[in-house]
Protein backbone atom coordinates (compact mmCIF):
# COMPACT_ATOMS: atom_id res chain seq x y z
CA UNK A 1 0.00 0.00 0.00
CA UNK A 2 1.15 3.86 0.42
CA UNK A 3 0.22 7.22 0.77
CA UNK A 4 -0.65 8.96 -3.03
CA UNK A 5 -2.45 12.33 -1.18
CA UNK A 6 -2.19 16.30 -1.67
CA UNK A 7 -2.03 18.26 1.58
CA UNK A 8 -1.75 21.50 1.89
CA UNK A 9 -1.56 24.29 4.63
CA UNK A 10 -2.83 28.24 5.14
CA UNK A 11 -2.41 29.71 8.15
CA UNK A 12 -5.48 30.15 10.34
CA UNK A 13 -6.31 33.11 9.96
CA UNK A 14 -7.14 33.00 6.45
CA UNK A 15 -8.19 29.28 6.56
CA UNK A 16 -11.89 30.10 6.35
CA UNK A 17 -12.01 32.56 3.27
CA UNK A 18 -9.84 29.93 1.88
CA UNK A 19 -12.03 26.90 2.32
CA UNK A 20 -14.50 28.68 1.02
CA UNK A 21 -12.68 29.85 -2.47
CA UNK A 22 -12.26 25.72 -2.51
CA UNK A 23 -15.74 25.33 -2.16
CA UNK A 24 -15.74 23.18 0.63
CA UNK A 25 -17.97 22.46 3.33
CA UNK A 26 -17.89 20.47 6.50
CA UNK A 27 -19.96 17.59 6.59
CA UNK A 28 -20.37 17.53 10.40
CA UNK A 29 -18.16 14.09 10.54
CA UNK A 30 -15.19 13.91 11.82
CA UNK A 31 -11.79 10.74 11.11
CA UNK A 32 -8.87 10.59 13.35
CA UNK A 33 -7.70 9.50 10.48
CA UNK A 34 -8.16 11.29 7.42
CA UNK A 35 -9.55 8.97 4.93
CA UNK A 36 -12.76 10.45 3.10
CA UNK A 37 -11.89 12.39 -0.23
CA UNK A 38 -11.21 15.58 1.55
CA UNK A 39 -11.19 16.86 4.98
CA UNK A 40 -9.15 19.40 7.56
CA UNK A 41 -7.18 19.39 10.72
CA UNK A 42 -6.73 22.71 12.43
CA UNK A 43 -3.14 22.96 14.09
CA UNK A 44 -2.22 24.54 17.32
CA UNK A 45 0.65 25.77 15.34
CA UNK A 46 -1.49 28.54 13.69
CA UNK A 47 -2.11 26.39 10.46
CA UNK A 48 -5.18 24.60 9.09
CA UNK A 49 -4.39 21.61 6.79
CA UNK A 50 -6.28 20.45 3.66
CA UNK A 51 -5.90 17.04 3.24
CA UNK A 52 -6.68 15.43 -0.48
CA UNK A 53 -6.77 11.79 -0.56
CA UNK A 54 -5.71 11.94 -4.40
CA UNK A 55 -2.12 13.00 -5.80
CA UNK A 56 -1.81 16.06 -7.59
CA UNK A 57 -5.31 17.53 -6.45
CA UNK A 58 -6.53 19.03 -9.77
CA UNK A 59 -7.45 22.42 -7.82
CA UNK A 60 -4.58 23.25 -6.46
CA UNK A 61 -1.85 23.80 -9.47
CA UNK A 62 0.10 26.56 -10.14
CA UNK A 63 -2.13 28.46 -12.05
CA UNK A 64 -4.52 28.26 -8.86
CA UNK A 65 -1.78 28.24 -6.08
CA UNK A 66 -1.02 31.67 -7.43
CA UNK A 67 -4.16 32.75 -7.37
CA UNK A 68 -4.79 31.21 -4.04
CA UNK A 69 -1.98 32.71 -2.58
CA UNK A 70 -2.34 36.51 -3.71
CA UNK A 71 -3.78 37.07 -0.14
CA UNK A 72 -2.63 34.31 2.11
CA UNK A 73 0.79 32.26 2.63
CA UNK A 74 0.05 28.37 1.20
CA UNK A 75 2.23 25.49 1.54
CA UNK A 76 1.52 22.25 -0.30
CA UNK A 77 2.69 18.69 -0.34
CA UNK A 78 2.61 16.05 -2.74
CA UNK A 79 3.09 12.63 -1.50
CA UNK A 80 3.19 9.64 -3.87
CA UNK A 81 4.39 6.72 -2.06
CA UNK A 82 4.28 4.24 -5.01
CA UNK A 83 7.30 5.64 -7.08
CA UNK A 84 8.73 7.43 -3.93
CA UNK A 85 7.98 10.87 -5.11
CA UNK A 86 7.86 13.68 -2.84
CA UNK A 87 7.38 17.83 -3.06
CA UNK A 88 6.59 20.50 -1.16
CA UNK A 89 6.28 24.21 -1.76
CA UNK A 90 5.49 27.66 -0.90
CA UNK A 91 3.53 30.37 -2.64
CA UNK A 92 3.49 33.88 -1.13
CA UNK A 93 1.84 36.68 -2.61
CA UNK A 94 0.81 35.05 -5.81
CA UNK A 95 4.33 34.04 -6.76
CA UNK A 96 6.17 30.25 -5.55
CA UNK A 97 8.65 31.25 -3.51
CA UNK A 98 10.67 27.61 -3.08
CA UNK A 99 10.06 24.14 -4.64
CA UNK A 100 11.86 20.78 -3.27
CA UNK A 101 11.05 17.48 -5.07
CA UNK A 102 12.07 14.20 -5.10
CA UNK A 103 11.62 11.68 -7.90
CA UNK A 104 12.79 8.49 -6.46
CA UNK A 105 12.22 5.62 -9.03
CA UNK A 106 15.51 5.41 -9.74
CA UNK A 107 16.36 5.21 -5.98
CA UNK A 108 17.52 7.40 -3.28
CA UNK A 109 19.09 10.19 -5.02
CA UNK A 110 18.40 13.23 -6.01
CA UNK A 111 16.51 16.12 -4.48
CA UNK A 112 15.44 19.57 -6.78
CA UNK A 113 15.84 22.77 -5.33
CA UNK A 114 14.30 25.63 -6.36
CA UNK A 115 14.10 29.44 -4.76
CA UNK A 116 14.79 30.57 -1.61
CA UNK A 117 14.21 27.48 0.39
CA UNK A 118 13.93 27.50 3.97
CA UNK A 119 16.72 28.52 6.45
CA UNK A 120 15.36 24.55 8.11
CA UNK A 121 16.31 22.50 4.45
CA UNK A 122 20.50 22.31 5.04
CA UNK A 123 20.11 20.29 8.40
CA UNK A 124 17.34 18.85 7.33
CA UNK A 125 18.98 17.49 4.17
CA UNK A 126 22.43 16.70 6.11
CA UNK A 127 20.63 14.13 8.03
CA UNK A 128 18.86 12.45 5.74
CA UNK A 129 21.60 12.17 3.03
CA UNK A 130 23.95 10.46 5.83
CA UNK A 131 21.07 8.52 7.24
CA UNK A 132 21.09 7.54 2.98
CA UNK A 133 24.13 6.46 3.33
CA UNK A 134 24.59 4.51 6.99
CA UNK A 135 21.82 2.40 5.83
CA UNK A 136 23.42 1.51 2.51
CA UNK A 137 23.88 4.71 0.23
CA UNK A 138 21.23 3.89 -2.86
CA UNK A 139 21.41 0.03 -2.20
CA UNK A 140 19.32 0.74 0.95
CA UNK A 141 15.64 -0.79 1.44
CA UNK A 142 14.53 2.80 2.09
CA UNK A 143 14.60 5.82 0.29
CA UNK A 144 15.29 9.07 3.04
CA UNK A 145 15.98 11.47 0.29
CA UNK A 146 11.88 11.23 -0.13
CA UNK A 147 11.73 12.26 3.58
CA UNK A 148 13.26 16.00 2.56
CA UNK A 149 10.76 17.85 0.88
CA UNK A 150 8.51 16.47 3.43
CA UNK A 151 10.03 17.13 6.70
CA UNK A 152 11.30 20.52 5.58
CA UNK A 153 7.27 21.31 5.42
CA UNK A 154 6.69 19.44 8.71
CA UNK A 155 9.58 22.20 10.03
CA UNK A 156 7.36 25.05 9.12
CA UNK A 157 3.72 23.60 9.67
CA UNK A 158 4.10 20.75 12.39
CA UNK A 159 2.46 18.35 10.60
CA UNK A 160 3.83 15.63 8.44
CA UNK A 161 1.16 12.49 6.42
CA UNK A 162 2.63 9.54 7.98
CA UNK A 163 2.93 10.58 11.85
CA UNK A 164 1.20 11.14 14.65
CA UNK A 165 0.08 14.92 15.13
CA UNK A 166 0.44 16.01 18.71
CA UNK A 167 -0.48 19.76 17.02
CA UNK A 168 -3.93 18.89 15.72
CA UNK A 169 -6.37 20.05 17.52
CA UNK A 170 -9.14 17.97 18.93
CA UNK A 171 -7.13 15.14 17.63
CA UNK A 172 -9.29 15.02 14.42
CA UNK A 173 -9.97 15.98 10.96
CA UNK A 174 -13.32 17.39 9.76
CA UNK A 175 -14.63 15.52 6.68
CA UNK A 176 -15.71 17.90 3.81
CA UNK A 177 -17.75 18.11 1.11
CA UNK A 178 -17.14 20.68 -2.08
CA UNK A 179 -19.83 22.66 -3.66
CA UNK A 180 -19.84 25.57 -5.33
CA UNK A 181 -16.79 27.37 -4.69
CA UNK A 182 -17.17 31.63 -3.99
CA UNK A 183 -18.86 32.94 -7.41
CA UNK A 184 -15.91 33.35 -10.10
CA UNK A 185 -13.53 30.67 -8.51
CA UNK A 186 -12.33 27.55 -9.65
CA UNK A 187 -15.22 27.30 -11.95
CA UNK A 188 -13.65 26.76 -14.88
CA UNK A 189 -11.72 23.68 -13.32
CA UNK A 190 -15.20 22.40 -11.49
CA UNK A 191 -17.59 23.00 -15.14
CA UNK A 192 -19.86 25.16 -12.63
Amino acid sequence: MGFSISWCAVREEGADQFLRELGLRPTGETEEFPEAPITVGKLNTGWCVVWYNKYRCPYLNSQELGRLSTSRDVLLCLVEEHVMASSSELWVRGKQLWWLSHEGENGPKGLTVEGNAPDTLPKIRTEMEELQISKGGEHADVDYIFEIPLRVAQSIVGFKHDEDCSHLIGGVFHVMSQGRPTPGLLSRFLGR
